[in-house]
């Protein structure tokens, strides 16, 4: 029997708290979160506080964000985010965000995962693991061939780039063709997973941006399984323009929780982390993010498909 994943908070979700961070893990820890994922505040906050805070609770440090180019200078001793890691122990950094052009041909997502090999065997040195968090452009069609070679060869502007990526992926999903729950070779995301290896590189499959691509967020966790353990409980819905997805309360939009809490026990992953990337109130979101993981966690709702379990935020 699969072992549920445990709760989770990425604390991006309530970086408007006039609370310190210290005060922020006693909080979400008082709400029932059994772990954490730091994100800017962290680099700014007193560690050893922090710390404290973290042994007190009982609350588990699960990951820190740090953009690639922070823990490329931190292997070469240019910042203190090893040092900081060490601190509070925590033996995963999340890379949050990675530019689009770095996904939209194999060349580029070659060289990319070349760079991600580099940092993880510098990190293998401190006992730390690194990670992506998926963003919907990972999963957008790259360029085919010439026009691939086009974009990785000559300084065509980013946002052309981007703005192709986009309406490929718009065709792609008005294509009566298009199977959300198969996750395509031509994509970053495919194309990452299969040029990396588990020693270089886990993955945080946020079930928000898998769903504003066009794609059923379970698949993407079992595309990745025994290699994600940390899944971003996120909701969004759509805007109604051009294919667009916008942030939701939990429970409101267009994610299938009960499908990926299946998905999550099914590929051994450890952490479900809750976020909320624009909440009214921040510590409202703690507790609505506590009460749709406690379900989600629970292991008993989850079974049953459709709509039960899906959290209601209070309003």
């Amino acid at each position: 029997m699969e072992r549920p994943p445990r709760p989770a908070i990425q604390l991006y979700s309530v970086r408007e708290s006039t609370d310190s961070l210290p005060d922020v893990i006693r909080r979400v820890a008082d709400a029932g979160f059994e772990g954490v994922e730091f994100a800017t505040r962290f680099f700014e906050a007193d560690v050893d506080a922090v710390a404290d805070a973290l042994d007190e609770t009982g609350v588990v440090p699960v990951a820190v964000h740090a953009d690639l180019s922070t823990v490329e200078a931190a292997v070469e001793g240019e910042n203190d985010l090893l040092d900081r890691l060490d601190a509070v122990g925590c033996d995963r950094v999340v890379v949050p965000h990675i530019s689009e052009r770095e996904f939209q041909t194999r060349w580029a997502v070659r060289s990319l995962s070349y760079r991600i090999a580099d940092a993880a065997h510098e990190l293998d040195a401190h006992d730390v693991d690194l990670g992506y968090h998926t963003i919907r452009h990972d999963l957008y069609p790259m360029y085919p061939g010439v026009v691939g070679q086009l974009f990785d060869r000559t300084p065509v502007p980013q946002g052309v780039a981007n703005l192709g990526g986009e309406a490929l992926a718009r065709l792609r999903r008005a294509d009566p063709r298009h199977d959300p729950t198969e996750i395509p070779s031509k994509s970053g995301f495919w194309n990452l997973f299969a040029r990396t290896t588990p020693d270089d590189l886990f993955f945080e499959v946020d079930v928000g941006e898998v769903t504003a691509a066009g794609f059923d967020p379970a698949a993407a966790i079992e595309l990745a399984a025994g290699r994600v353990p940390l899944v971003h409980v996120r909701d969004v819905t759509p805007t109604g323009r051009f294919g667009t997805y916008e942030n939701a309360d939990p429970g409101t939009g267009a994610v299938d929780f009960d499908a990926v809490a299946r998905a999550a026990r099914e590929s051994g992953t450890e952490w479900l982390v809750y976020e909320h990337d624009d909440p009214t109130d921040p510590h409202q979101t703690v507790e609505d993010g506590a009460a749709l993981l406690s379900r989600l966690c629970g292991g008993s709702e989850t079974d049953a498909p459709g709509e039960a379990a899906r959290a209601e935020p209070s309003r």
